[in-house]
């Protein structure tokens, strides 16, 4: 998943119950100092350390934290100074009786221009919800719904926000490549694991 502008993608996932552990609490507060780690529920703690599995891997060291823009654009900064990378992160929950998985999907990007990514379950019961809302007819009939949520919501994050995700965002399926989408003038790709769907770009 890597190119010439972007660092990379990382995609990792964290069982719920870990989210409940005192020293994952420690380690999430670390990354994220601007928010009240201790407060949340494990589930949303599961996410958030996911996230950071996931920007460690990247970077490839551990002196970086997350802070949030006005608009909720997550700022990356390393060694307490602001990065010149770009970051786009995206996370869901499968929820199970069990507990269940929280999945998180970062990308990093040398580019100065915005990027995004979106993470979304196959097996999403919402999207037959949303799709007559979001999607057009012609996306809707390919039945790669989870395809076409993600794509759409990575292009919102990346060329937003002043955008209608049915109206202005449209997804154009390459027929030669299954992981390459075209959609607003630029190529995206999908990333596909066992229960997930990613998309990314633009490249």
């Amino acid at each position: 998943m890597k190119h010439h502008k972007t660092i990379g993608l990382a995609v990792r996932q964290v069982l719920i119950d870990e989210g409940g552990s005192e020293a994952i609490v420690k380690i999430v507060s670390k990354h994220y100092p601007k928010r009240d780690i201790h407060g949340l529920p494990s589930v949303k703690v599961a996410e958030l350390y996911a996230v950071v599995l996931c920007v460690s891997d990247l970077l490839r060291e551990d002196k970086w934290h997350l802070q949030h823009a006005q608009s909720g654009a997550p700022l990356l900064f390393e060694n307490e100074t602001r990065s010149a990378l770009s970051i786009s992160i995206s996370h869901t929950v499968d929820k199970t009786e069990e507990g269940g998985i929280a999945y998180s999907a970062v990308i990093l990007s040398r580019k100065a221009e915005k990027i995004g990514v979106d993470i979304v379950l196959k097996a999403d019961l919402r999207l037959k919800q949303i799709a007559p809302r979001v999607m057009r007819d012609e996306e809707i009939e390919t039945g790669r719904l989870a395809e076409v949520w993600a794509c759409k919501e990575a292009m919102y994050k990346a060329l937003g926000p002043l955008l209608d995700f049915k109206k202005d965002l449209k997804v154009n399926f390459d027929d030669e490549n299954e992981d390459l989408v075209q959609g607003s003038g630029y190529h995206w790709k999908i990333y596909r694991e066992d229960k997930i769907v990613v998309a990314l770009g633009p490249f």
